[in-house]
């Protein structure tokens, strides 16, 4: 069984991948939104095919407002922060933790 240890360089790289995801996710609901609005201001679409593809598109909207900006609750922004407040010490767990070198030995 191999050893698993997250080094501070590992966070780090993490947690620039979650940023970009948050940021492309930002993007993408900020387009959907934009599109949304541009539709229902034009009235090019009428009847069914305005009330489907709209039903469609507020779905998508409200599964990506769940990981954007404009949720409070973003679990993608929560990631962020856990890591940015965890990432400072996890060094020091592996090297200064005596209970985990401890059981390290075992």
């Amino acid at each position: 069984m191999q050893d698993f240890k997250m080094s501070g360089s590992n966070m780090d790289d993490l947690l620039t991948n979650l940023k970009a995801i948050k940021e492309r996710v930002d993007d993408s609901y900020d387009a959907l939104t934009q599109l949304m609005s541009r539709i229902e201001s034009d009235k090019l679409w009428k009847g069914k095919e305005e009330t489907t593809f709209m039903a469609y598109m507020g779905l998508m909207q409200q599964y990506h407002k769940s990981f954007s900006k404009d949720n409070g609750d973003n679990p993608v922004q929560q990631a962020i922060d856990a890591l940015k407040s965890h990432g400072k010490r996890v060094d020091d767990f592996y090297t200064g933790f005596q209970e985990y070198k401890d059981m390290e030995g075992m």
